[in-house]
């Protein structure tokens, strides 16, 4: 090999390094916050033993095998480790009509951040799959 081949593999490999490139990106943590009228009550459901996939329709399908049911009383900040599943799903059934923001952060990075209304006969979910894609529509299989 010629030196000056050498030298550009050793200066592409010190950049590399330097880029955070061999650094493992799996995700840690997840922080999930919800704000709305303090003092709503509204039941989360959240977990991070399930199966997702695109459907046939262009829709995400969530079968859970386990989860965690929690009354809130709204706002909501808490952090989830999700390090060993990588891989978290939450699902707000409010008793009353509520107008929420919802904002979700992995690792600090942050990933959602969007407001709307939650409807009692609609609950609001969000699925977050380590380097998988999926959709907003979201069916769930408990």
């Amino acid at each position: 090999m010629k030196p000056n081949i050498r030298l550009t593999l050793f200066f592409l490999l010190v950049v590399a390094a330097g880029c955070s490139l061999f650094e493992d990106q799996s995700p840690e943590t997840l922080s999930f916050r919800l704000e709305g009228s303090a003092g709503t009550q509204v039941l989360a459901i959240y977990s991070t033993a399930f199966i997702a996939g695109l459907t046939e329709t262009g829709g995400t399908e969530v079968r859970v095998f386990s989860s965690d049911s929690v009354l809130h009383t709204l706002p909501i900040d808490t952090v989830f480790d999700i390090a060993v599943d990588r891989q978290f799903f939450v699902q707000i059934e409010p008793v009353d009509t509520v107008d929420v923001d919802a904002r979700v952060d992995i690792d600090g990075r942050n990933v959602l951040d969007s407001e709307g209304f939650i409807f009692p006969d609609s609950p609001w979910r969000y699925v977050y799959q380590f380097n998988q894609r999926l959709t907003e529509v979201v069916e769930v299989i408990l």
